[in-house]
């Protein structure tokens, strides 16, 4: 009778081991990032590089049902394309072959990213504005705040070989100088962006070039009063670029801009 408690007891032991093995979390990703690329576009006859000029492969970020990355699990990429413009080596890195545009999947535990469309594009050569920037940056002041915002767009083109444009590379606006903000204020008075509900002080450039504007909320200035009284100041703007770590021709530019402040009337 005792032994045949035993067995019993070895017997549920044994079961409840499987239950437990059988339970468990299944092997793999439970989820992965989207397709992360070293750089938004690949030169003809280069392989794809980060910002600083290095050569870098595709990556994915693979996640467990926690949410934690977790390494180790194989991946592949391919591009769905016929007749590709680039193509992919062993080790993960893309390389272009000749201009036009690929489509590029990455892929861990069966789980497939979004496509990521890649531009093939030509080095660029030079970086200059797209027109002539404005002599002053001019700004309407209002008892309403939201209407007292100035913004002005500064435009430039990235173009190569044959004044044919370099599509998907990042071109940065950076603020040299400019007035200061009040004290205690989190958002400054003076950024760059898209659009004046955030700053976005980068561009990836287009058949077009890149733009970006200055906005201006004259509330935030520190003297805000002094510059309605006529007081001079100017906002200096950067914009720059490099490829394979160097900085491109004509960059930076530096663009000077004149800040004048006018009361609106409502």
């Amino acid at each position: 009778m005792i032994r045949r408690i035993v067995a019993s007891l070895v017997t549920i032991a044994a079961v409840t081991t499987i239950a437990c093995v059988d339970m468990s979390a299944p092997k793999g990703a439970a989820s992965i990032s989207q397709l992360l690329l070293p750089s938004p576009s690949v030169v003809v006859g280069d392989t794809m590089r980060d910002s600083t000029g290095a050569v870098k492969p595709l990556n994915v970020i693979a996640y467990d049902g926690n949410s934690v990355p977790i390494s180790g699990l194989a991946t592949t990429f391919f591009i769905t394309d016929s007749g590709a413009a680039a193509h992919l080596t062993g080790s993960h890195f893309v390389i272009g072959d000749k201009q036009g545009t690929v489509h590029v999947v990455g892929q861990v535990s069966g789980i497939q990213t979004a496509a990521a469309s890649v531009p093939v594009t030509v080095a660029p050569t030079a970086l200059a504005l797209a027109s002539p920037a404005a002599d002053t940056l001019r700004v309407p002041v209002a008892k309403d705040t939201s209407a007292s915002i100035g913004t002005l767009a500064i435009g430039a083109t990235l173009k190569g070989k044959g004044d044919t444009a370099a599509l998907g590379f990042i071109v940065k606006y950076d603020i040299a100088s400019a007035p200061a903000t009040i004290a205690g204020s989190t958002t400054p008075a003076i950024f760059i962006g898209a659009d004046p509900t955030k700053a976005s002080p980068v561009d990836t450039s287009d058949a077009s070039g890149v733009s970006r504007s200055v906005i201006v909320r004259p509330f935030l200035l520190a003297n805000e009063q002094q510059y309605l009284n006529g007081k001079a100041d100017s906002v200096v703007i950067l914009i720059s670029t490099s490829y394979r770590g160097v900085s491109v021709a004509g960059s930076p530019i530096r663009v000077v801009l004149p800040l004048k402040l006018a009361l609106s009337i409502q």
